[in-house]
């Protein structure tokens, strides 16, 4: 695809910007369509980094040619635990075994063995702090796409390494949830507005400029069908749903997981659950999904071991959102809530969760009307996070 005279313009605005250095972030936003991918792609050079926010949107990225990575690996590092408390742990106990051997166990030798797998399970668990020797340091521009969901600290982050900041998104999507959306708030420097004909020919860039444009999808035999014209076992087929309400999320999460015949309320090897809440120093974010591999424990707050991209880590997570079977948030203190991570099936998710990421083939439960103003950039942003197949579901 040859490079259009729109976007040769924002190209040209990019340049005179990163020569003349007057701001510290250009934006460049466009719907749908418009090309910013195959833009920024004319910037793949040496000492230019690419960065967006989930796993998910920076595989994306890598399949169409942009050499992407998370955000979170490029400039965060793992912290070092000590080990020294285990050692001693285990070192006492060595001498206690050495005093009363191994066929008496007692009291103390219980207490330290529970000590010792408590030390060893917080090893495990994740924690990072920002990485001063980044390869940002060293690069004359960073572009960070999908950026609706960078909230203000990761910001403050990125910024902190004093490199330019291209930063890629869509303003036509739903309004940044609560706390985020540091860089998609502004205006922007360049907005692309044409529509490409290789995109305005795929049948789901279509339907969203039409969304996008004010016209409400009615069923069409195809994409957009009626509401209840899906089964419950087609929706199995779908890499993802996408809803509204978090009453729909939580009842469709119960659906699916009865239709894979799965009986335990609570997590199993292979249940997909998604991050509800940021803890940056944990690595883990808002929206981001995850594979269980993993569970340990039935008590109000549970350990899982989870992994994304192969990468594996265990967090104690509240066993709340798992069992209940409506939405409520945890009725707790502040400091309470931080003593475990928020996490829920991830089986079908809210449009507004969904934001940054893309999937082969979704399925969309039109609940627009609940977000009234917002009502088309609902659906616009649900609609336009399938690649390859989509199916709407709407109410006639």
């Amino acid at each position: 695809m040859s490079i259009s005279s729109q976007q040769s313009l924002a190209l040209d605005a990019i340049a005179r910007w990163r020569e003349t250095r007057d701001q510290p972030v250009f934006r460049l936003f466009g719907a749908a369509g418009t090309g910013k991918t195959h833009t920024i792609k004319e910037l793949i050079e040496n000492n230019v980094l690419f960065a967006t926010y989930t796993g998910k949107a920076a595989h994306v990225l890598r399949s169409k040619g942009v050499p992407a990575v998370t955000i979170h690996s490029l400039i965060y590092l793992p912290k070092e635990r000590s080990r020294f408390r285990l050692n001693q742990l285990e070192g006492q106990l060595a001498d206690l075994l050495a005093e009363l051997g191994p066929n008496q166990p007692g009291r103390q030798m219980h207490d330290l063995e529970a000590r010792i797998a408590e030390e060893k399970k917080q090893l495990s668990r994740p924690a990072f702090s920002l990485n001063p020797d980044s390869e940002l340091r060293k690069a004359n521009l960073l572009v960070v796409d999908e950026v609706s969901m960078v909230d203000t600290r990761m910001a403050d982050d990125l910024l902190s390494f004093q490199v330019p900041i291209l930063a890629v998104g869509d303003p036509y999507q739903l309004p940044p949830v609560a706390g985020t959306g540091f860089f998609i708030k502004a205006t922007p420097d360049v907005l692309l507005t044409e529509v490409h004909r290789q995109a305005a020919e795929n049948p789901i860039i279509r339907l969203a400029t039409e969304i996008r444009n004010g016209k409400r999808p009615k069923p069409d035999g195809n994409m957009v069908v009626p509401w209840g014209s899906t089964t419950p076992d087609a929706a199995l087929g779908y890499e993802q749903i996408i809803v509204g309400r978090n009453k729909t999320r939580k009842q469709t999460n119960f659906r699916i997981r009865s239709l894979k015949k799965i009986e335990d309320p609570l997590p199993i090897n292979g249940d997909r659950v998604i991050c509800l809440r940021n803890n940056h120093d944990a690595g883990l974010l808002n929206g981001s999904i995850w594979q269980v591999v993993e569970r340990a424990g039935d008590d109000d707050i549970i350990d899982l071991v989870v992994k994304d991209n192969g990468e594996e880590i265990t967090i104690p997570v509240w066993r709340h959102h798992f069992t209940d079977p409506v939405y409520e948030p945890l009725q707790l203190s502040f400091w309470e809530r931080q003593e475990a991570e928020e996490f829920d099936y991830g089986y079908a998710i809210t449009a507004h969760k969904s934001q940054g990421s893309e999937w082969s083939s979704v399925l969309v439960l039109d609940e627009s009307s609940v977000f009234r103003a917002d009502a088309m950039r609902w659906l616009y942003t649900a609609v336009t996070r399938a690649k390859d197949k989509l199916t709407l579901v709407v109410r006639n």
